[in-house]
Parts: C-alpha cells; sequence; structure tokens
C-alpha cells in the first residue's frame, strides 16, 4: 500500500524533491550557527586566558589585585565577623571627666577624682562612635546626701547602650561632705607677668575698690588658708590703668585653696611712672687731627638728652658721649650721627644729632704753679712727696686760642696715683687733665712720675 498525505492523497514525487532540499538547507544552516557558537567560545577563553596571564604575571596588576584581595577580607573580617557573628573587641578610654552632682552652694566635697578611665566593650562600629563623643562623663551622684562620709558608686553617663561600660581603678570611692561657713579676708596684691612688662616703667601705687572679700568653704578648707591675693596682670602696660584683678587663697606652701570667694574679681587702679633723667651730650674726639690744626668748637642742635630707665640704672649715667673720630677732618664739617644707647638705658627722646666742628690753628701755653694732689690714698698710709719742689708743677695747654686763653689753674688737675703703693721710696704716676676736652694737657718738664715715700 503507498503512502498519503494529511490529505488523504499520495504526494508527487516534486514535493518530495523539495522537503529534502528544505531539510538539507536548514541542516546546514544549524551546522554554521553551531560552529559560530564555538568559535566565539574559544575566542572568549583565549581573551580570558590571556588577561589572567597578565594579570598573574605583570608586577604591577598583581600588587593591585593583591591590595583589592587584602582590603575585601579586612572588611570582611572586621565588619562581618563583628556585627554580623557578634565577636565583641575592647578599648580604654582615658580622663574622662567625673561630674559631680550635689548642692555647691552649702556643701563642699572631697574624695572625688576630677577623671578616671573607662574600659567599653562590643562591636567595633559602636565603639568608633563612642570615641567620637565628647559629653560622656562619670557621674557622682551626691544628691539626699548631707554631712558625713560615704562611699559611693561612679556611674556612665552618655555612653552608647550598645556597649558595655565599666570604670577602671577607682569604680567605688570615699567621699567626705562637710557644710561650708562664710569667713571675711583682707586682701593683698601681687602683679603677674611683670616679665611682659617694659621694665623702664614702674608700678607706683595699687588701688582697690574693695580691701575684702568673703570666703565659703569648711572649716577645715578655711583653717589652711595663709593669706588671699588680687593677681594683677600688667602685661604690656605703659601708662595707668583700670581693670579687674582675680582674688586667689593660697595656703602656707603658696599652693591655690580651692573655695568659693565672693567677689571673685575686684576693681584696681595702678599708677604707672616711667623715671627719666637729662644728661648732657659730650663728644669726645679720637684720633689726631691733622698737624697744626685742633678743635675749635662742636655745636650740637641738641645738647641734653632725655632717657629712661630704672631708678638704679640712671644713678650710674652722667651723660651720653659720642666718640667722634677727627682722623679724616680737614675742614670745617657738619656731621650727623646717631646716638649709642647706654646699657640699661629703654628710651632716649632723642637719637640722632647734628654737629657742626670747627677748626683752627694750634697754640700752646704754660701754667705755672697747678698743685699736685693724692689720688686712690688707701687710709693705712701716709704719703709724702721725696721732693717738696714737686708739690706744684708748670702745665703746657695745647689747643686753638679761643680754647686755651681762658684756661687758669683752675681749670687742671695734676694727680699722684697710689692705688698700686707700697711701704718705702718709690715712683708713682703723675696724671694731668683739664675740663676743657678740645684741649690737651702735659706737664712742662715731660715727668711721668714723682718719688714718693709711703709710711704706715
Amino acid at each position: 500500500m503507498s503512502r498519503k498525505d494529511k490529505t488523504g492523497t499520495n504526494p508527487n514525487p516534486k514535493d518530495k524533491l523539495e522537503i529534502a532540499q528544505k531539510i538539507a538547507a536548514n541542516s546546514k544552516k544549524v551546522a554554521r550557527t553551531y560552529a559560530s557558537l564555538e568559535n566565539a567560545f574559544i575566542y572568549f577563553f583565549r581573551w580570558v586566558s590571556s588577561l589572567l596571564t597578565k594579570a598573574f604575571f605583570s608586577r604591577r596588576l598583581s600588587k593591585i589585585i593583591a591590595l583589592v584581595m587584602a582590603i575585601v577580607m579586612y572588611i570582611s573580617v572586621n565588619m562581618t565577623a563583628s556585627d554580623t557573628f557578634g565577636v565583641t573587641q575592647s578599648a580604654t578610654l582615658t580622663d574622662i571627666p567625673v561630674k559631680v552632682v550635689y548642692n555647691s552652694e552649702i556643701y563642699e566635697v572631697s574624695g572625688i577624682p576630677d577623671t578616671v578611665n573607662v574600659m567599653i566593650s562590643g562591636a567595633i562600629s559602636d565603639i568608633s562612635l563612642q570615641k567620637g563623643k565628647i559629653n560622656s562623663v562619670v557621674t557622682a551622684d551626691l544628691s539626699g546626701l548631707t554631712e558625713g562620709t560615704y562611699q559611693i558608686r561612679l556611674t556612665p553617663t552618655n555612653f552608647s547602650n550598645e556597649l558595655s561600660v565599666h570604670i577602671l581603678d577607682t569604680p567605688r570611692v570615699n567621699v567626705t561632705i562637710k557644710k561650708k561657713i562664710t569667713t571675711k579676708y583682707n586682701i593683698s596684691y601681687e602683679y603677674i607677668n611683670k616679665n611682659k612688662m617694659d621694665p623702664a616703667f614702674i608700678l607706683s601705687s595699687a588701688t582697690f575698690d574693695t580691701t575684702e572679700v568673703l570666703i565659703r568653704a569648711s572649716q577645715d578648707t578655711l583653717d589652711s588658708i595663709a593669706f588671699v591675693k588680687a593677681l594683677i596682670d600688667v602685661t604690656d602696660v605703659d601708662a595707668d590703668f583700670t581693670r579687674q584683678a582675680q582674688i586667689v587663697a593660697y595656703d602656707n606652701n603658696g599652693s591655690i585653696v580651692n573655695c568659693d570667694i565672693i567677689p571673685e574679681f575686684v576693681n584696681v587702679t595702678v599708677t604707672v611712672t616711667q623715671p627719666t633723667k637729662q644728661v648732657p651730650i659730650i663728644v669726645r674726639p679720637v684720633g689726631k687731627l691733622i698737624e697744626g690744626y685742633a678743635i675749635d668748637e662742636i655745636a650740637l642742635d641738641n645738647s641734653i638728652v632725655t632717657i629712661s630707665a630704672p631708678v638704679d640704672i640712671l644713678a650710674l649715667i652722667d651723660a651720653v658721649y659720642i666718640d667722634l673720630d677727627v682722623s679724616s677732618i680737614t675742614k670745617n664739617t657738619d656731621i650727623s650721627t646717631t646716638l649709642t644707647m647706654p646699657s640699661g638705658v629703654m628710651k632716649m627722646d632723642i637719637t640722632k644729632v647734628n654737629m657742626k666742628i670747627t677748626i683752627d690753628k694750634v697754640t700752646s701755653k704754660v701754667i705755672s704753679g697747678v698743685k699736685v694732689a693724692w689720688e686712690n690714698v688707701d687710709s693705712k698710709y701716709k704719703p709724702k712727696l721725696v721732693n717738696d719742689s714737686d708739690a706744684l708743677v708748670n702745665v703746657i695747654v695745647t689747643g686753638t686760642l679761643k680754647n686755651i686763653e681762658t684756661i687758669t689753674v683752675d681749670d687742671i688737675f695734676v694727680t699722684i696715683d697710689l692705688s698700686d703703693v707700697v711701704v718705702g721710696v718709690q715712683e708713682v704716676p703723675i696724671n694731668v687733665t683739664g675740663n676743657n676736652i678740645f684741649v690737651t694737657y702735659a706737664i712742662e718738664d715731660g715727668r711721668k712720675y714723682v718719688q714718693v715715700e709711703i709710711s704706715e
């Protein structure tokens, strides 16, 4: 029997051929698609293989991969293990302040530390958050307690509820509570920061709006107070001032006593002075003027200077000197020079002077009968000139005519220096000076020494 199609008729041979051809074509298409997929997979596999090869055999990429893996492992261990699996860690917080709850108006408390150390335990994230808090304290609650000694437990306050908190060393403390009483004290005063004040100024007097204060503390604390001072800050003061001064109580060792002081500050007015002194400006010629000439006059635009210094320094200063090198002066000259501030002087009202220097031809004259005087005599010795004629000497004065014409015996000083003498006859130095610094002085016969007999 021959096969029929669904219609019940036998298929046409031509139709059979077409069906066969379609099946063959579809088979080739499937084969090509499979080959394409196979080639794509092989290409992708080779690309991944090449990439992994470069990653593991490249120094730079291998370091990056290692770092990434380490970070991933760290996060996994510290976050997952701690938070997910409940592993806790601990940390110590130091110097946590202790807050005391009590009536400070009525009672004085002792025995409680200012700070304590605590240990916190919990998840690392909670510990990190706690370390960032600034309002966590440990509380000592004394409310409701009166005078006496008690043992109390310190309580952590404002810590995370997720953490376990343990106070180290002193979870319990012995506290003594004493009732305060009030006593009146006289105050003295002390200047502070004087090293930050210009030493050219002097603090002359201090006047307070009150000289008494009230101090409230326990009887034991009051008994420990040795003195009460107002601390006056004088940083950078250079004139009279009025300001507030803090009141502080001290014990016999100079330590501050913790107590209530009423008022804590008082107003004080301080008088500030600046010691001054007027001294002459003196020019001292140094060197030798040109041959045949001498200084006739040096006129200054300012001959007096006002100096500021501590009183003991002012007592030592009699003039401000200018050492003038005259070796290069060949004619009348105008010079401006800066004054050198003497040691210890803090201020001068002028710092520069102008000088008008006049020179003239030199001349000389002899001043006869200048009396010789002893100098640097030790009271245990009795000096005597070997030659009585040495008691009076003649002195040659040299300078310009204007400077020497008025010089007399009274303007010249001849002295015999006895600072290094011994008992017996010996030669000692003889010196001659005068009032006019523009004039030179010399013994007429040129002597530098005289014979002296020393006895006891």
